[in-house]
């Protein structure tokens, strides 16, 4: 009976080890919260804010040139005028228009390009504007722009947005930086900084620098 006794107890102890071993395991693991998405940046969309993109190594922003430029020089350089806006409200433009430039006709990108007096008047006068229509923190609705017209073309729509009724969120900036040339303050697309930066440079090249 003693013999009984002793191996049930034994048993017993056995299965009520095992029962703690299995319940430490469960209980220290952490919850799975899935995988974290990349975004276009190399940041993260699952929490932090994605680093800021980089300019283009060399880039020089403000070109003061010795040239005052026209829209029609521009377009006889090879751009392509798409539209000419009103610039009431662009304080001291003189002209304004959007187009295309681009060494592959297959493979052009969108500008806006914003022409002023003088150079002085494009960085005093047209840099603090073009500042409010490029990249993340661009002002593109009717309320908080300054001047809103070509508002449509600053502006480019993301894909479906998951749990949403709307078919598309258009209210990304076309154009992640600008440069100015001469008299003129230039928006030009790019999918972060370094790519507009690129792309200003591609449409310089075509222009006269003095």
């Amino acid at each position: 009976m003693l013999t009984w006794s002793c191996s049930r107890t034994l048993a017993l102890a056995i299965a009520m080890m095992s029962l703690t071993v299995l319940l430490a395991a469960c209980g220290s693991g952490t919850e799975d919260t899935g995988p974290t998405s990349t975004g276009a940046t190399g940041g993260t969309t699952g929490g932090g804010s994605a680093p800021a993109s980089q300019p283009l190594a060399g880039f020089q922003k403000v070109r003061p040139g010795g040239h005052t430029y026209t829209v029609d020089e521009v377009v006889l350089a090879g751009f392509k005028k798409s539209k000419e806006y009103d610039v009431a409200g662009l304080t001291g433009a003189t002209a304004a228009i959007y187009g295309f430039y681009g060494a592959d006709p297959y493979n052009r990108q969108e500008y806006e390009v914003r022409f002023y007096a003088s150079h002085d008047d494009a960085v005093k006068l047209g840099v603090p504007m073009a500042e409010e229509s490029v990249g993340p923190n661009a002002k593109l609705t009717e309320e908080e722009a300054t001047w809103d017209d070509g508002l449509k073309e600053r502006r480019e729509c993301q894909g479906n947005i998951r749990g949403s009724h709307h078919v598309g969120l258009c209210l990304t900036a076309k154009h992640q930086d600008f440069a100015v040339l001469g008299n003129m303050v230039v928006l030009c697309q790019g999918r972060d900084v370094a790519d507009s930066n690129k792309h200003c440079d591609d449409l310089f090249k075509i222009l006269p620098q003095s």
